[in-house]
C-alpha cells in the first residue's frame, strides 16, 4: 500500500477515536468543518522567518472557529524542535547578530548599561560588549570583563534595549497529551515541548473582551476514552489553565495587552473582524503571519471595512497558491483567502 494511503488511514483512525460535542449536544465523531479548521491551523503553524503571510477564513455563522484554528497551529508547534520561548528569544538575538544592516543593543538583568551585539563565533556563542568598554581607553583586563557570551541556556538573562524582559510561562507538564497527539496528523511531538512555554502562536481575542472568546471555546468539548476536556483548556492560555505550561500567548484586542511579555510571535490567529483589523497593522505583529477568522453575518458596515482592507492588501501582497492548496477540500459555507507579501 502506498505510504500516503497508510498515513491517511492512520490519520482517520485517530480522528475516529475522538468524540466531539458543541454546547452540550450529543457526542459525535469530529465533524468535517472542525477537522478542516484544525488542519488549517496546523498548516499555518509551520512558520519560519520569511515573507509575511496573511489569511482570512470566513465562517457562515457564530462558532469557536478561531480557537480550533489556534489549536491546530499549536499542535504543529508541539512537533517542532526548539519551539519554546527561550529558543525563540535566542534565535532572534542570533539573527540580529549576523545582520550587518542593524545594530541593536541588549541589556542584562544584573549588569548595568547597554551591550552591543558583536558576532557569533564558530562554536555558536554570540558575543556582546559593553558600550562603556567600546568607548573607553581602559586596560585590556577590564575590557575582557565587559564582554559576555550568549547561549540558549542564558538567553533569558538578556533583553533588547527599549523592550521589557521576555517571560517564560513554564509550569507543570501539559495534561491531555493523547488529545494533542490525535490531532497531529502523522507527525510525532517533541517531548520537551510539553514542559516548556512557547509564544510562537498568539491568539488575539474578540474586541468584546477576553471572556467572550473564552466562553465560546469552553462550549466545545472533546472526549477520548471517557476523558473530557474543553477547547479553552486545550489552548493552554496562561490565564485559562493555571499551573500548567502555556504553549500559546493571548493578546487582548480590547485593552491592547498581552497576557505576558512574549518573545517572537510567528503566527497570530484573530477572533473576529475587528480583532483582525486591529492586529494586521499593529506594531507588535509587524513581522508576524496573521490568520483572521471572521463572521459573514456581522453588520454591513463592518463587512465593508473588512473588504476595503483586503483590497488594500493587493498593493503589497499577492495570492498565495501554495498555502491555498494546503487548505483544499474546504467544507461548504467556509471560504478561505491567503496572501503573501511580495
Amino acid at each position: 500500500m502506498p505510504r500516503d494511503d497508510v498515513a491517511g488511514i492512520a490519520c482517520r483512525s485517530r480522528e475516529q477515536a475522538l468524540q466531539f460535542s458543541e454546547e452540550d449536544s450529543p457526542w459525535q465523531a469530529v465533524p468535517r468543518w472542525v477537522s478542516f479548521l484544525i488542519k488549517c491551523g496546523y498548516s499555518w503553524g509551520d512558520t519560519v522567518p520569511g515573507s509575511r503571510r496573511v489569511g482570512v477564513i470566513s465562517m457562515p455563522c457564530e462558532s469557536a472557529a478561531a480557537g480550533l484554528v489556534a489549536l491546530g497551529a499549536m499542535c504543529r508547534r508541539l512537533t517542532a524542535e526548539g519551539a519554546s520561548d527561550v529558543i525563540s528569544h535566542y534565535q532572534r538575538i542570533e539573527r540580529l547578530a549576523i545582520n550587518d544592516a542593524v545594530e541593536p543593543f541588549l541589556r542584562h538583568k544584573r549588569h548595568k548599561g547597554r551591550f552591543r551585539l558583536e558576532e557569533k563565533d564558530r562554536t555558536g556563542v554570540i558575543w556582546v560588549r559593553s558600550e562603556i568598554a567600546n568607548n573607553s581607553r581602559s586596560c585590556s583586563k577590564r575590557t575582557k570583563l565587559t564582554r559576555f557570551g550568549i547561549l540558549p541556556s542564558n538567553a533569558y538573562d538578556w533583553h533588547f534595549d527599549g523592550e521589557v524582559p521576555v517571560q517564560a510561562a513554564d509550569g507543570a507538564e501539559l495534561p491531555n497529551r493523547d488529545f494533542y497527539e490525535q490531532l497531529m496528523d502523522t507527525s510525532a511531538p517533541v517531548q520537551s515541548n510539553f514542559s516548556q512555554s512557547d509564544s510562537g502562536i498568539c491568539l488575539a481575542g474578540r474586541v468584546a473582551g477576553e471572556s467572550v472568546s473564552k466562553g465560546l471555546f469552553s462550549g466545545i468539548r472533546f472526549q477520548n476514552h471517557g476523558v473530557i476536556v474543553d477547547l479553552s483548556r486545550l489552548l493552554t492560555v496562561q490565564g485559562w489553565s493555571h499551573g500548567t505550561t502555556s504553549r500559546m500567548a493571548f493578546f487582548n484586542t480590547r485593552t491592547g495587552q498581552f497576557d505576558r511579555n512574549t518573545g517572537l510571535t510567528r503566527l497570530v490567529v484573530t477572533d473576529g473582524d475587528a480583532a483582525f483589523l486591529r492586529v494586521l497593522d499593529a506594531a507588535e505583529f509587524r513581522s508576524s503571519d496573521v490568520l483572521g477568522v471572521v463572521l459573514r453575518t456581522v453588520e454591513r458596515d463592518r463587512l465593508e471595512s473588512l473588504g476595503v482592507k483586503i483590497a488594500e492588501l493587493a498593493q503589497w501582497y499577492s495570492p498565495d497558491p501554495e498555502m491555498q492548496n494546503n487548505m483544499s477540500s474546504v467544507p461548504p459555507g467556509i471560504t478561505v483567502l491567503t496572501f503573501k507579501r511580495r
